[in-house]
């Protein structure tokens, strides 16, 4: 058979278009995949890809599959003329579909301007090579064995998820990787504390502000692809004027049969006690009771409206529950900050102080009686005598707060469990005083008020504020079969 060299090359530019035309509609496909897990209203779908293909602009690669944050710190090197730095790496693989979307929101939603040439970045390669010079001096070595011997008895707190890395140069850095095995490297440049420089191969730089990352690291927690948004919840959400961005994560719980708080509870019955009675005030009348025993999803999602305001403090989230594909409730929170859609609390909806709401969802158990039976000053003394013995049962003679539990059901960047308790030797309750100052703090009236003077020693240093060595212990009383309990201990 013949055929000449024209219909040769037209057959093969045929050819060639449909493999063209069949890898770009997989690779369509695989987009459209990836907008299906993330729990997106249509309404979101166009800015979200806007903002994942400018990342990928900015990369240079398509069909960013995963990303790897390498963040190296250090501490010391206060003294110029000294070795003294001990340098600690944090690392946070971003995986999941919607770990990758949040990304591209959190780090393209404000815009890049290329910032080669820029000043700030002069002052980062000054403060490096400052660095990188001190490590050239002799080690201080028994100041940095003194920093690894601090961080290794800190179990908790900021060094929790670090690795000692040493006296070694610190090298920070963002790895991104496609589908197809194709990998770009930026390095991390600290900009004097204030922020991070991506540079690139081919010396362009762009701002990451400390802040942005930080809200990137918190939404990576425990971010879940979990399919299509509910269209119950897409469809309340957009009659209360809004619009789901992404879906942040997805959490099992089962309810317990009461909805009800022990005295040395952890706090969670009366995080869903709270949620239960904001739901049944708002719009879901009937809460989350008729699920006590079973087991129901808690959700989080980003708004659009909340993430225009990126990144204020005060953004919150909503959290909508589902009993299988029903959705029981919706409400927003801001790290355990539990608000109706229009921003309203239970004390708010019920015109209730909280402390009178707190009381009927605790457990009259023997605890409470106990603590009943010693009054205002025997709460005092009880609290102190359980400091001495690092007894953790300390907590229970504070004012119960619903916000505690928000971390049983969600991580939480303010996390952080308190060390305070372990650090004390021993707590020696020296005097009590009546405190004749009135005390107001929002809804809550103070009903007694005592100075207190303890004498404390601890393994670690405790900086004293103003200097004052007195605590004002501000108390609560709960009523009968309840007692005291301590709302606030201040300077």
């Amino acid at each position: 058979m013949k055929m000449n060299l024209s219909k040769k090359l037209a057959i093969s530019v045929l050819l060639l278009s449909l493999g063209l035309s069949q890898v770009a509609c997989q690779s369509q496909s695989s987009k459209d995949d990836m907008f299906n897990q993330v729990g997106q209203s249509q309404e979101a779908d166009k800015e979200n890809r806007q903002n994942l293909k400018a990342l990928e602009d900015l990369v240079g690669i398509k069909d960013i599959e995963s990303i790897k944050i390498t963040l190296d710190d250090w501490i010391g090197g206060h003294d110029s003329k000294k070795n003294d730095i001990l340098v600690l790496e944090r690392t946070l693989d971003i995986k999941s579909k919607s770990q990758v979307l949040a990304f591209a929101d959190i780090f393209m939603g404000v815009g890049k301007k290329d910032l080669k040439g820029d000043e700030i970045y002069k002052e980062a390669l000054s403060q490096k090579e400052d660095i990188v010079n001190r490590l050239k001096l002799s080690p201080e070595k028994a100041m940095i064995d003194s920093y690894i011997k601090d961080i290794k008895e800190n179990k908790h707190g900021y060094y929790k998820n670090t690795t000692i890395k040493g006296n070694v140069e610190p090298k920070s850095s963002i790895s991104f990787k496609s589908k197809s095995g194709d990998q770009v490297d930026f390095v991390l440049e600290n900009a004097l504390g204030r922020d991070l420089l991506l540079v690139n191969k081919k010396g362009s730089i762009y701002k990451l502000r400390y802040e942005d990352l930080d809200y990137i690291i918190y939404t990576m927690m425990d971010s879940h692809d979990k399919g299509p948004l509910s269209k119950d919840l897409d469809k309340y959400v957009k009659d209360k004027g809004d619009y789901i961005k992404y879906r942040i994560s997805h959490v099992d719980v089962k309810l317990p049969n009461k909805l009800e708080e022990p005295t040395y509870g952890d706090r969670f019955n009366l995080y869903l006690a709270y949620v239960n009675d904001l739901l049944k005030n708002t719009d879901f009348k009937d809460g989350l009771a008729p699920y006590r025993g079973q087991d129901l999803s808690f959700e989080r999602y980003r708004l659009n409206k909340e993430s225009q305001k990126r990144p204020k403090a005060e953004e919150s989230y909503l959290v909508a529950v589902f009993s299988g594909d029903k959705l029981v409730g919706a409400y927003k929170d801001f790290y355990g900050n539990t608000n109706s859609f229009d921003g309203k609390t239970l004390e708010d909806l019920l015109k209730i102080e909280y402390k009178d709401w707190v009381k009927t969802k605790m457990v009259h158990d023997k605890e409470a009686a106990e603590l009943d039976k010693l009054g205002d000053k025997g709460i005092i003394r009880k609290f102190v005598e359980l400091q001495n013995a690092r007894d953790k049962r300390q907590e229970g003679l504070r004012l119960p707060d619903y916000r505690d539990g928000y971390s049983k059901l969600f991580k939480s960047k303010h996390d952080v469990e308190d060390g305070y308790i372990e650090n004390i030797i021993s707590a020696k309750l020296l005097s009590i005083k009546p405190d004749e100052r009135k005390f107001e703090v929002g809804l809550n009236t103070i009903d007694k008020a005592y100075m207190v003077e303890v004498d404390y020693k601890f393994k670690e240093v405790i900086v004293i504020e103003n200097g004052v060595d007195e605590k004002s212990y501000e108390m609560i009383n709960l009523g009968p079969g309840l007692g005291y309990r301590i709302y606030q201990m201040g300077y």
